[in-house]
């Protein structure tokens, strides 16, 4: 049933549509009609303005092409005149040596007169190119333009910039034989005066003289700009378009009407001279070009006056205008009547829009009038539809904020509800001057759970804990599930430590009964982090980072303690973050260097190799223990830059101290399993020794036996692939491991090191000599160098001798020593 709204809405929604179709359609044709006569306005103006453009862009072009040319040719003057004197030259010469063979039994003057009736009398390049011969001695034996020359020696000779022209030409003649030469010379017809010349000579060595010609660059010049005049006067574009060149002083040089060349512009009556002047004086843009409108009847093809629009390009370095014009009115009279098309066409389009319009109104009116009963018919059903899915709504709503607070799986509040209730509790805290205590639990092996029974029993521990936990929390306190296995508590209302040290226990004793699952009896215990507000932290985030802190230095000491953050941890925290920062600079800073221990032949007494070891001083942090930077190296990503640095410095070192030889000492060098695994591994370090020219042989790379333990499946390729390259392979601390036995059967060992520890209790540890004699023994029996470290004492030294133990190093022998004492002491 609808109610009286409900109707006078339904009359609304079905009247409404129609008149709004009836102004929709008034004012589209209006708009449509507005539309019509601006776009048949902007279409004439585009007409006239494309048209002009295009004419402007074709006389641009055609002017800026034959600008190019010019260039292009006055650039190759220079070298086209190279080209013809070496040219001519070269005739010349053939011409000399020819009369030379022929008359090799005469004497030098008589074959010099010979080749000079030859050529004296030759010239080419319109008459202007002549040949001159030249005495080694600078006399001058032949000149057709000045014989009063000839028989005198010019070797003193100089132009008007003090150049000495035959002194140069003989120096380059006993130099290279021949070559280009430049000097300031007389034309023949221009005696008083000097012009720059370009010559090439070739020196002929049987009579030890040369022979040379040369060109006078501004005739080449002209040559070459009477041949692009020619060419401009021919060239065309479009229906009545030409280009002429004119100089400054208004004198064409260039014209499609042959007429008017050698004429002056300002002499005509169809250009205005100040008109065209001024044209000339307006400023021209960075490309010595611009566009420029004057009156011009000078055209042939413009039978009346009209108004050029020019593009002129000088060519400062000749004195040239190039100019080219589009003809304005010319272009508009030719689209008039493409105007008149052109607003005919709009005219019958807009009908058709029109009629368009109208006839889609009526349709829509139609429908509208078809669709208003049926929105009728629909509108009970729709109300009470909205009426149930606004409940749902409601629900899901509900739901899905429940679901953005709480974990899915133990439906313990999650991260964004923890923090935001413990910044509520810390505005509590303030205000009560009470404490709070922020717990971080993670669950110890939990992984294993997992692993051992599966992820389905693992959730369920999870969801067992979480139900433990949530029954011993009272209704201010907080428990929310963080991530994983790991669990955040928050207590408030706290007055010291000893408070929080109760709820500690409480979580702890969660842990104390199993937990059964699927007829499984599981057992496992946590460890615990805690941050104090406001003693450690004043806010959410901050807490919850400095209990994850404390949390896993928690763990490090041992599973299942709990640890509370204090000074000594935030301090322990910062240094180890400076250690990171500090170390990221260091290769940088050169605060990392190596120093080399000795390792002594037991047999010889001397020197056998040396092992290099890395050490980091620090402006901030001092002396830096190898353990320490070398594993925040492979913890930040810099080993592979740490260990290159020193490979790269220890083959430098020692192939400089000891080069390579009968007598060259090895190398051990120390190599991290990330190092080994690292992509790339190989084809770095046989750059790096490929570099330092050491020879590979002299080099054995140490490796632990925990590296084997964790990455054997890894190692072991690419440890194959050292062996066969010539590398040897050391197996460091050799006995403290599990598997050092079959380590020797499956990996290409060459050496293996006696771990100090052995060596340090041989006369307190029965067991610890054993060992020794059984390592060596086995070493004796694989054919492999044994090795022993940390030797302290002379009676250690005397012992390892009477077990035949190959190498020995230690303190006793000598302490490591930096590449200068190793220098001093052992080179």
């Amino acid at each position: 049933m609808l109610h009286k709204s409900d109707k006078r809405l339904l009359t609304f929604i079905s009247l409404m549509p129609i008149a709004l179709i009836g102004i929709f359609t008034l004012v589209l044709n209006a708009i449509v009609i507005h539309e019509n006569q601006t776009k048949v306005g902007s279409l004439i103006q585009s007409l006239y303005s494309d048209a002009l453009t295009q004419e402007k862009g074709r006389v641009k072009q055609q002017v800026d092409s034959i600008y190019e040319q010019i260039i292009y040719e006055d650039n190759l003057a220079e070298q086209t005149l190279k080209k013809s004197i070496q040219y001519r030259i070269e005739d010349a010469y053939s011409i000399i040596h020819f009369i030379y063979q022929q008359n090799e039994e005469k004497t030098k003057p008589e074959i010099i007169k010979l080749i000079a009736d030859a050529l004296r009398q030759t010239r080419f390049n319109d008459g202007r190119g002549y040949f001159f011969i030249y005495d080694m001695d600078g006399t001058n034996l032949m000149h057709p333009i000045f014989p009063e020359y000839e028989g005198k020696n010019l070797i003193n000779f100089t132009d008007i910039h003090g150049k000495r022209v035959v002194e140069d030409h003989v120096k380059m003649m006993r130099e290279k034989g021949e070559g280009f030469s430049q000097w300031w010379y007389p034309k023949p017809d221009n005696k008083d005066e000097a012009f720059e010349k370009i010559g090439y000579a070739k020196y002929f060595e049987p009579l030890d003289i040369y022979i040379g010609t040369g060109e006078y660059v501004i005739d080449v010049e002209e040559d070459i700009q009477q041949i692009l005049l020619a060419w401009i006067s021919e060239v065309r574009y479009g229906d009545d378009g030409y280009i002429f060149v004119f100089d400054h002083s208004g004198n064409i040089l260039s014209h499609q009407d042959k007429s008017l060349i050698n004429t002056n512009i300002y002499n005509k009556t169809d250009i205005n001279p100040y008109e065209f002047m001024n044209t000339l004086n307006s400023k021209f843009d960075d490309n010595n070009s611009r566009f420029s409108k004057y009156l011009n009847r000078l055209d042939a093809f413009n039978n009346g006056s009209d108004s050029q629009l020019s593009y002129i390009k000088k060519y400062d370095k000749w004195d040239w205008v190039i100019s080219g014009g589009v003809y304005t009115d010319t272009n508009k009279r030719l689209l008039e009547k493409k105007e008149k098309i052109l607003i005919q066409q709009n005219q019958e389009e807009l009908k058709k829009i029109l009629l368009l319009t109208l006839t889609l109104a009526l349709i829509l009116t139609l429908l509208s009038l078809s669709v208003s009963k049926y929105v009728a018919m629909r509108f009970n059903k729709f109300q009470d539809r909205i009426c149930n899915d606004f409940k749902v709504l409601e629900k899901t709503k509900n739901k899905m904020q429940y679901m953005a607070l709480h974990d899915g799986l133990t439906q313990l509040p999650n991260r964004v509800m923890l923090e935001s209730r413990i910044e509520e509790e810390i505005v509590k805290a303030q205000q009560s001057g009470k404490m709070i205590a922020l717990m971080f639990v993670d669950l110890d092996d939990f992984k294993k759970v997992n692993d051992h029974y599966g992820h389905d029993v693992g959730d369920k521990l999870l969801t067992l804990i979480s139900s433990r936990f949530s029954h011993f929390i009272e209704k201010d306190e907080i428990v929310a599930r963080f991530g994983g296995d790991e669990f955040v508590f928050c207590f408030s209302n706290l007055t010291s430590q000893q408070d929080a040290e109760l709820w500690v226990e409480k979580i702890q004793s969660v842990f104390e009964n199993v937990f059964s699952i699927n007829g499984k009896e599981i057992t496992t215990g946590c460890s615990i982090g805690v941050a104090m507000y406001p003693k450690d932290a004043t806010c959410s985030s901050e807490l919850i980072s400095k209990a994850d802190i404390v949390l896993y230095k928690s763990k490090d000491v041992h599973k299942g303690a709990s640890l509370f953050f204090d000074k000594s941890i935030d301090e322990q925290v910062s240094y180890e973050f400076s250690l990171e920062e500090e170390l990221k600079n260091a290769l940088d800073k050169r605060e990392v260097t190596l120093v080399y221990q000795p390792q002594i032949d037991t047999k010889t007494g001397e020197i056998y190799g040396v092992e290099v070891l890395s050490r980091w001083c620090n402006n901030k942090l001092g002396s830096v223990s190898p353990v320490k930077f070398i594993a925040v190296a492979e913890e930040i990503g810099m080993i592979d830059q740490l260990g290159d640095f020193v490979l790269q410095q220890a083959c430098e070192d020692i192939q400089e101290v000891m080069p390579n030889g009968t007598n060259a000492i090895m190398l051990s060098v120390n190599i991290s399993p990330k190092q080994l695994i690292k992509k790339g591994f190989l084809s770095r370090i046989m750059k790096i020794v490929s570099r330092t020219g050491i020879d590979v042989s002299r080099i054995t790379f140490e490796i632990t036996e925990n590296i084997l333990i964790s990455d054997l499946k890894s190692v072991s390729p690419i440890l194959l692939e050292l062996q066969k390259l010539g590398f040897g392979i050391s197996l460091d601390d050799f006995g403290t491991g599990y598997s050092s036995l079959s380590y020797l059967n499956i990996l290409p060992i060459t050496e293996i090191k006696i771990d100090r520890s052995f060596v340090s209790s041989l006369f307190t540890n029965d067991q610890s000599e054993s060992l020794i004699k059984a390592i060596i023994a086995i070493g004796a029996s694989c054919q492999m160098t044994v090795v022993a470290e940390g030797v302290e004492t002379k009676e250690q030294l005397e012992k390892l001798k009477e077990y035949q133990c190959d190498l020995v190093q230690g303190y006793y022998l000598d302490k490591p020593l930096s590449i200068s004492e190793l220098k001093a002491k052992y080179a």
